[in-house]
């Protein structure tokens, strides 16, 4: 049985393999483990298999080592090719509100020992009027800012923190036409 591209994504560990690829590009399966060295190589390979049977990871390169052969990985610029459905995406992106509402449920559960203030723990929304260069331009400059932090290295002073940045359509009244 075919898993849906919602149910392959969603996972966290996949999540941040993918995301250590659009930072880097291509890596092997030992540059990802130095960077996600809280998950065990055992783990790690088989994560990477499941991208990669999914059509989201291509082998871009095979070179010999010590017996064996280390591949190069890299993200397929057309994940799944073009079986990615709008029913995919919307599951994709319902899976992802459901998985932030689990996580807050979560933290809020251990409301004993969780201070939401302490944690800096916020939600915002707005509703900007924007071409869509203006859109571009933007999520530009905060791709910009998200840069300059992805690639921190754990501290004693430095905590996990999920930003997730949404971007929504309109909301529409009964009549079909879109309010702010």
């Amino acid at each position: 049985m075919k898993k849906n591209f919602a149910d392959i994504i969603m996972n966290p560990v996949r999540q941040r393999i993918v995301q250590y690829f659009i930072l880097h590009q291509k890596a092997t399966v030992s540059e990802i483990a130095a960077e996600l060295s809280d998950v065990s190589r055992a783990s790690l390979y088989r994560h990477i298999k499941i991208l990669f049977e999914a059509g989201c990871l291509e082998v871009l390169e095979e070179k010999p080592v010590r017996g064996t052969v280390e591949r190069t990985y890299g993200l397929v610029a057309q994940p799944m090719g073009s079986d990615v459905s709008k029913q995919d995406v919307s599951m994709l992106i319902q899976n992802s509100l459901f998985a932030i509402m689990a996580s807050f449920a979560q933290y809020f559960q251990n409301s004993s020992t969780e201070d939401a203030q302490k944690d800096m723990i916020s939600v915002s929304s707005c509703t900007l009027l924007l071409s869509d260069k203006e859109f571009t331009d933007m999520l530009g400059k905060i791709g910009q800012v998200y840069n300059e932090y992805l690639n921190n290295k754990p501290t004693a002073e430095r905590k996990e923190r999920c930003l997730t940045f949404i971007s929504a359509p309109p909301q529409k009244d009964g009549k079909g036409e879109n309010h702010a």
